[in-house]
């Protein structure tokens, strides 16, 4: 199968071809797909090849629109006397400040003069470059020189990721303090339960409500390491008392005493769980999917259809898909209508900076109208007009990241889905076809990088997939990915063909040996640390108690996400969900080939005749 797009759901598992070996190790890379037609830099991206996107404003006349585009060009190509030129020529100059930008930002272009940095900040402030240009003028201005304030940065980030589900309600009664949560997680963790507890006493301002979480945090973790009587003690202590609004202490002496094989006495701790109303969404899908399990394992099956169908509510998590697949509901996905599209436009052509965004449109300077629309965020919130035109705009001018973005935190606004922005399906083409279940693909560039082949984290992953240059130079077998070769990574071919060898290489690993679940724990967070957590969870014969078992909670996450992206994805694409069908059944998921899976959609497709 050479490439998934849009048209896709509507062809015949049959007539989908795989193409390429099923090796995964030093086969040649066609020489197309070694060309970094995008590579790393930072916002804003590179201008669009065509300009103008279609059923869009386009506010520029033409004459200016031509001319912006020449300008830009220009300076692309350091011909700065033609752009200047040009400029002077320029009628609408309500670009002024992405031009006179785009020419300083550039790398290697002549600093300007810090007059001109102070005349372009005082102007245009208000502008996505401002942060840059205010750093620039603290460069170039000579020391004890008195500095204008640095405009604030309140543009929403493109790694921001919006999951409404996983959102605690403000009924938890506190706020938390990311780094105390860390330090706690990690002393307990180790197994340092006695320094865990000392630090929370010794917090200032410490809340019943917050320490009575973080207490539950305590008792998770004790669980994960394998100690689940401490871990029933403690957390049944604290959801007795019943401080924690969250839920997370009654589930945490559930799933205890589930590992204790207590099965009716996990019964209602699960229970308290679902009910929680300081819970996230997905927090008490998941606590009721358990309670439907405990039901039947205590003997009250009577029990079991009721708290399914409340863990199904939330179709668009990893509990709440399982639910609807194990009562036979269809999955529930809005897979019609455009985002956005009841709102129009309207209310961001109103904004100036709404008018930057669909002008750098027209003249196809894409990552910086994405900027604009980014720096609207402040004023989209509580504003449900702004919010779905900026997301109506994105999806059209294919802004993938920042339109999943925009569906989530609309959805997290006014509950209502907006599942075709938030699970977009842009063309995906590996290098040599797809090997692996194109469904599993989807999710991971969905969760690695939102499908934004720019995408570097802070520690030096890269492109759609998130690999790292290390990780490439051994699974293409080519030292140059360690060095200036790295940049290749952010060819969307080329990333997603890296990813697919990686992924047949974790397969095989002694440690994963064909498990899904372990799979995708290795791909988050390497073999290395899987082996390390292994002694601890393998024990765990159950799939679910074994994915609550993993220590770390980014990884823990991941895992979710990822095959309910998948089972998403494989709605969207018309494409069978074999791990969905296990995890189901109750058994591990095996990773599948793409040849395997498109089997088995045909088989279902003939059967269904």
């Amino acid at each position: 199968m050479r490439a998934i797009c849009p048209m896709a759901r509507r062809a015949p598992a049959a007539v989908l071809a795989v193409v390429g070996t099923p090796l995964w190790f030093g086969a040649p890379l066609p020489a197309a797909a070694q060309r970094a037609d995008q590579t790393a830099s930072g916002a804003p991206r590179p201008a669009a090849v065509a300009a103008g996107t279609a059923g869009l404003p386009r506010p520029l006349n033409a004459a200016d629109a031509a001319r912006l585009v020449r300008i830009f060009k220009a300076q692309a190509e350091g011909d700065l006397a033609a752009a200047r030129g040009e400029h002077e020529a320029l009628r609408d100059r309500r670009l002024d400040g992405h031009v006179l930008a785009d020419r300083w930002l550039r790398p290697g272009a002549p600093p300007p003069a810090a007059e001109d940095l102070r005349a372009w900040i005082a102007r245009y402030a208000d502008h996505p470059d401002a942060p840059a240009l205010h750093a620039l003028l603290v460069r170039v201005s000579p020391g004890g020189a008195a500095l204008p304030a640095a405009p604030a940065e309140t543009a929403l980030p493109e790694d921001g990721e919006a999951v409404p589900e996983e959102r605690e309600a403000p009924a938890s009664g506190f706020a938390r303090n990311p780094a105390l949560d860390r330090t706690v997680r990690e002393r307990a963790f180790s197994g340092d339960t006695r320094g865990a507890l000392d630090l929370i006493r010794r917090t200032r301002g410490m809340t019943p409500a917050y320490a009575a979480a973080l207490r539950a945090d305590i008792a998770l973790a004790q669980f994960r390491r394998g100690e689940d009587t401490a871990a029933f003690r403690m957390a049944s202590e604290v959801a007795r008392s019943g401080r924690d609004r969250t839920g997370r202490a009654a589930f945490a002496a559930g799933l205890a005493a589930w590992g204790l094989g207590r099965y009716e006495v996990a019964l209602p701790y699960f229970e308290t769980a679902a009910r929680a109303e300081g819970g996230s969404a997905a927090a008490r899908a998941s606590a009721a999917f358990w309670t439907a399990r405990a039901a039947v394992r205590a003997r009250r099956p009577q029990h079991y259809v009721p708290w399914m169908l409340r863990a199904s509510q939330e179709p668009r998590t990893f509990h709440g898909l399982l639910a609807r697949r194990a009562l036979g509901l269809a999955p529930g996905f809005a897979w019609h209508g455009e985002a956005g599209a009841e709102h129009g436009v309207t209310a961001l052509v109103e904004t100036a900076g709404g008018w930057r965004a669909l002008a750098l449109l027209q003249i196809g300077q894409q990552g910086r109208a994405e900027a604009e629309l980014r720096a609207l965020w402040p004023a989209a919130r509580g504003n449900a007009a702004l919010l779905g035109a900026m997301l109506a705009v994105a999806s059209r001018a294919g802004m993938t990241n920042l339109g999943a973005q925009l569906a989530g935190l609309a959805q997290g606004a006014d509950g209502r889905p907006r599942d075709l922005a938030r699970f977009p399906l842009p063309r995906l083409e590996p290098a040599q076809g797809f090997r692996v279940d194109p469904s599993l693909l989807y999710a991971l560039a969905r969760q690695e990088s939102n499908f934004d082949p720019a995408a570097v984290s802070r520690a030096g992953a890269r492109g759609l997939l998130q690999v790292m240059p290390a990780t490439a130079a051994y699974v293409a077998n080519d030292p140059s990915f360690r060095g200036e070769g790295a940049a290749r990574l952010h060819d969307p071919g080329l990333s997603l063909e890296i990813g697919q060898r990686y992924l047949l290489y974790l397969a095989t690993h002694d440690a994963v040996r064909g498990d899904l679940i372990r799979l995708l724990a290795a791909y988050n967070a390497g073999p290395g640390n899987l082996v390390r957590w292994l002694p601890v969870a393998a024990h765990r014969d159950d799939p679910f108690l074994f994915i609550e078992s993993i220590p770390v909670e980014e990884t823990r996450q991941h895992v979710q996400r990822v095959l309910a992206y998948s089972w998403i994805y494989a709605s969207r694409l018309g494409l069978p969900s074999p791990s969905l069908e296990a995890l189901v059944r109750g058994a591990f998921p095996r990773f599948l080939g793409a040849e395997e899976v498109l089997a088995q959609g045909a088989r279902r497709s003939v059967a269904l005749q």
